[in-house]
């Protein structure tokens, strides 16, 4: 992960960026994030994003932590078809996500 040199004076940091990407579950964008906390602009994020340059290993390094990783299951499945035949119950936290 990139250390920061000097002290940032950007709206957008580290912390608030991770607990959008947790908690969202569908439209990660700037925009959405600036909607969500309305003092922030959506330039704000954009700027802290490509100045910062973070990668998905320092999303995972950062939460880490509070994942259990014993006892459960990550599944993923790039195509982006319907699934008629799943069974409801075993895929309640399946969802769409789209990635630009």
């Amino acid at each position: 992960m990139r250390n920061i040199t000097k002290p940032t004076t950007a709206q957008c940091n580290l912390a608030i960026y991770t607990l959008f990407l947790l908690g969202e579950p569908k439209y990660i964008s700037c925009v959405r994030l600036a909607q969500i906390l309305g003092n922030l602009s959506h330039d704000s994020v954009n700027r802290f994003l490509w100045r910062e340059n973070y990668t998905p290993k320092d999303l995972l390094d950062e939460v880490a932590p509070q994942i259990e990783l014993e006892g459960g299951t990550i599944s993923t499945d790039d195509m982006v078809i319907d699934k008629p035949y799943s069974h409801p119950a075993k895929a309640e936290l399946i969802d769409y996500f789209y990635w630009w």
